[in-house]
């Protein structure tokens, strides 16, 4: 782990696992690429849409994925719902974090129906990101409790 993270025993080292970051804004994806490898996450792999995303999750194996809510034509809501399937998804259990511009609370009962693990502010910064994870991985399934905190992390930081 580097300075920048928030070492947690409830999630395991950043090294040691991998990311699929779904974007569709490609400045935005090498953003938030920088910002994971700069608090220990080595294997990224991005996708620009639901389609390419879906491929990755099978060939790559990540072990979380990152997805913006807007995803042009379709939104990351759509794309949770899709790996959630286990006919689209071979690992529908997958933790999926989305990430929403300010005033996202509109989202939880939607992403909560979607699968979604967390629901984090965009942009994203290593304070909230590392706080969503360790949410997730500590209790899944909570995700009002952790947008709760997660909100608060965002106000403290």
């Amino acid at each position: 782990m580097t300075a920048h993270s928030i070492p947690s025993p409830a999630i395991p080292s950043p090294d040691r696992l991998t990311v699929l970051l779904v974007d569709d804004s490609r400045p935005v994806r090498g953003v938030i690429r920088t910002l994971l490898n700069g608090i220990g996450f080595a294997r990224v792999f991005e996708a620009a849409d639901g389609d390419e995303a879906l491929v990755l999750a099978r060939t790559c194996r990540p072990d979380l994925a990152l997805v913006d809510y807007d995803l042009g034509q379709a939104t990351g809501l759509d794309l949770a719902r899709r790996l959630r399937d286990p006919l689209q998804c071979a690992r529908p259990n997958l933790p999926v974090f989305l990430l929403a511009a300010d005033g996202f609370a509109h989202l939880v009962r939607g992403a909560r129906a979607a699968g979604v693990s967390a629901v984090l502010p965009k942009p994203v910064n290593p304070r909230t990101l590392l706080a969503g994870l360790a949410a997730s991985f500590s209790a899944p399934g909570l995700l009002p409790e952790s947008t709760a905190m997660l909100d608060s992390a965002t106000r403290e930081g």
